[in-house]
């Protein structure tokens, strides 16, 4: 399967919620996986967040709460480009550097997403896979 049309999403849930969602999510995309990743912030554990990957199709809406992601396998790290180049300025001294190395090591398990001031971390732990 060309995985090339692929994008990783991640939708924001809360704990009593996030079930009823799984089949809205079914109905709004294709999951050429048929898998969602059920992850909890550790520190919140009300916290969910479902990952999975859709095939990108013209005139798709976007799912509420959803945002598009990336991961690195290595440290189960997953992040939007945003929050990336905000980590990059940072340990940069402000300059957005490409070819900036990254410590995945101090990001294992987490979610990185930006705020209004830069970006936070997520500390996350997989509380279920549901295969669809």
């Amino acid at each position: 399967m060309d995985k090339r049309n692929f994008q990783l999403l991640c939708t924001f849930s809360v704990l009593d919620r996030y079930q009823s969602i799984i089949p809205e999510i079914k109905k709004n995309y294709f999951l050429p996986d048929k898998v969602l990743f059920v992850f909890e912030n550790i520190n919140n554990n009300t916290e969910i967040v479902l990952t999975y990957n859709v095939r990108l199709q013209e005139k798709q809406r976007k799912f509420p709460l959803t945002i598009s992601i990336h991961r690195k396998k290595d440290t189960n790290s997953l992040f939007s480009i945003n929050a990336l180049n905000k980590i990059i300025m940072e340990e940069n001294n402000g300059v957005l550097d490409k070819t900036f190395n990254i410590d995945w090591e101090l990001y294992r398990n987490c979610l990185i997403t930006t705020t209004d001031d830069g970006y936070k971390t997520i500390n996350l732990n997989l509380k279920k896979i549901v295969r669809v």
